[in-house]
């Protein structure tokens, strides 16, 4: 929900999780000087930043180690439920500036890191949505996005 809001969170989120893809730990300055590419080198960049992971670490998805700023990955959720599933990815849809994407990109999106997703046809998040469309491409590649 935060990251259809405030899709600074979504890209927070999404340089943690591909930084924890990569590697076991992760810096505040890593994902610091990511953001910083994308938003510029300012001092409120920096501070929100902060703010996020500390919200993470709060919400047990990040954890301290015992050297301070270096985090590894904490909690993971695996969801099942189609309709929460759909719910997660209208979320993340909302904070794509374009409002679409592929599926599997979705399913395996960074910016989700805290949840495991379950693979899910295009067809039963439109069941359980009536705010999703789904335009196949290929035999094996769906464009999921918000309907208008």
């Amino acid at each position: 929900m935060l990251m259809a809001t405030y899709p600074f969170w979504g890209t927070v989120a999404g340089q943690a999780g591909r930084l924890l893809r990569l590697q076991e730990t992760i810096t505040a300055e890593q994902v610091q000087r990511r953001i910083c590419e994308q938003y510029g080198e300012r001092e409120s960049v920096f501070r929100r930043v902060r703010y996020v992971l500390r919200s993470f670490i709060a919400w047990a998805v990040l954890q301290e180690t015992e050297t301070k700023g270096i985090y590894r990955r904490g909690l993971s959720l695996s969801i099942d439920d189609p309709k929460l599933i759909a719910w997660m990815i209208e979320a993340a849809l909302h904070s794509n500036s374009n409002g679409s994407t592929r599926l599997t990109d979705l399913l395996e999106s960074t910016s989700l890191f805290p949840f495991r997703l379950k693979r899910t046809a295009a067809e039963s998040l439109l069941i359980a949505s009536p705010r999703l469309e789904c335009v196949r491409h290929s035999m094996d590649d769906e464009l999921v996005m918000l309907k208008k």
